[in-house]
């Protein structure tokens, strides 16, 4: 379970966390890239495993945030972040959208990083495809079978 966030130092500071955490997730999206280029299997398992508990303790951040913002009687999202941020003193506010917007680019970064180990993915497929003259498969198996 996530720590439960107590007032808005606790709610700015997890935030900060997060970018910390994306940060390292970065550098792991970074040598998994590196692992599937040199086709590296024996790696990529504990990378892997390293990258969810990243990405579960992300989630558990973000649903505290969210669970705040409710306390707040704020909706939990976005919607709810931009209201609690036009409460706030313009200093403070200056600093919450200068972080918002950081972790944002981070999050982006990830999205992108990822996609780019989907292509990778897709491109060694098909080359494994053409190489062994098999008929044409989709880019991921189909387990819906």
């Amino acid at each position: 379970m996530s720590e439960s966030i107590k007032d808005l130092k606790g709610f700015f500071a997890s935030i900060r966390g997060d970018i910390n955490q994306l940060n390292l997730l970065i550098a792991q999206f970074e040598r998994q890239y590196e692992l599937l280029s040199n086709r590296d299997g024996k790696q990529l398992p504990d990378l892997n495993d390293k990258m969810l508990t990243l990405l579960d303790e992300l989630r558990l951040s973000n649903q505290g945030r969210e669970q705040y913002l409710k306390q707040l009687g704020l909706p939990g999202d976005k919607e709810g972040l931009k209201m609690l941020q036009a409460k706030l003193p313009t200093p403070t506010r200056n600093q919450v959208a200068n972080l918002l917007k950081e972790i944002s680019l981070k999050v982006q970064t990830c999205n992108m990083m990822n996609e780019r180990a989907g292509k990778l993915l897709a491109c060694q497929r098909n080359i494994m495809t053409q190489l062994g003259n098999l008929k044409n498969q989709q880019a991921y198996p189909d387990f819906r079978a």
